[in-house]
């Protein structure tokens, strides 16, 4: 069995739940063990600037698959959960890279290993040393955040949880699920989540509209990064409009300091 480390990132639709189904999927692919998950964390748009916020996530696995082999079922995934290779370093559902494979260095016409820019991008390298603080390029190279400008991390999302307790909270609709508004903030033990985005909950359920969280429903949690987390409120794309409407029409009537955030 070979340990190799796979890079998950996702902006389109409910992110966390993007990466807790491929995390699922990864650990159904044959002669394959999920060892360890890093927290997600969001991070600002790598080489395209104009795109929503990724949540990124690094899985260790352990496997005795070839990492082509490896590659083949993580396009596999990839394909199935609907991701549409259009844009270079555009938006996506999913993405699924290789970063390292045991002490394995090599360049063919599909896979470069080690990952070519893993160094340079930081929505990697973080979650990257979240499960390996100690790693080492097969070189020998330390890995660090030093020159790891691309993709910076904003914020730790927290912990990827299990698709079945996602799938739960979430209700079902045909339709795809849009952000309708957010809040970034520092979390503590003791002074909750904040208070407009609850406000707006409040208005989408008195209005009987669907919605969800990305990446799940604020908690009063120690964040133990000391990165600020981001929170969306998530409606299904039929009512984004109304919704939008709606939350607009309450931040009219709110304090400006109540509103740190407005909706999209």
């Amino acid at each position: 069995m070979v340990a190799a480390y796979i890079a998950l990132g996702s902006n389109e639709g409910n992110r966390i739940l993007n990466l807790s189904r491929a995390i699922d999927a990864i650990a159904e692919i044959p002669e394959m063990h999920v060892e360890r998950v890093s927290h997600a964390y969001e991070s600002e748009p790598a080489y395209l600037r104009e795109q929503r916020r990724f949540a990124n996530a690094v899985a260790a696995v352990s496997t005795g698959l070839s990492a082509e082999q490896l590659l083949g079922y993580l396009h596999e995934i990839e394909d199935s959960m609907g991701r549409v290779r259009g844009i270079e370093n555009g938006s996506r559902v999913i993405d699924l890279d290789i970063l390292l494979f045991g002490d394995e260095e090599s360049t063919t016409p599909e896979l470069t290993i080690p990952h070519p820019r893993l160094a340079e991008r930081d929505f990697v390298v973080t979650p990257l040393l979240d499960i390996a603080p100690r790693l080492h390029l097969p070189d020998g190279t330390r890995i660090t955040r030093d020159g790891a400008t691309e993709g910076v991390v904003i914020g730790d999302l927290g912990e990827i949880p299990d698709i079945g307790v996602l799938l739960h909270d979430m209700p079902i609709v045909a339709d795809e699920w849009v952000e309708v508004a957010s809040s970034s903030a520092r979390q503590d033990a003791t002074a909750g989540w904040d208070s407009a985005l609850a406000l707006k909950r409040e208005v989408l359920e008195e209005a009987g509209i669907p919605y969800a969280w990305d990446p799940y429903e604020p908690e009063m949690t120690m964040d133990p990064f000391g990165l600020p987390r981001t929170f969306r409120l998530l409606v299904p794309e039929a009512d984004a409009d109304a919704a939008r409407e709606l939350l607009a029409a309450l931040v009219d009537t709110m304090p400006a300091q109540s509103s740190s955030e407005g909706t999209d």
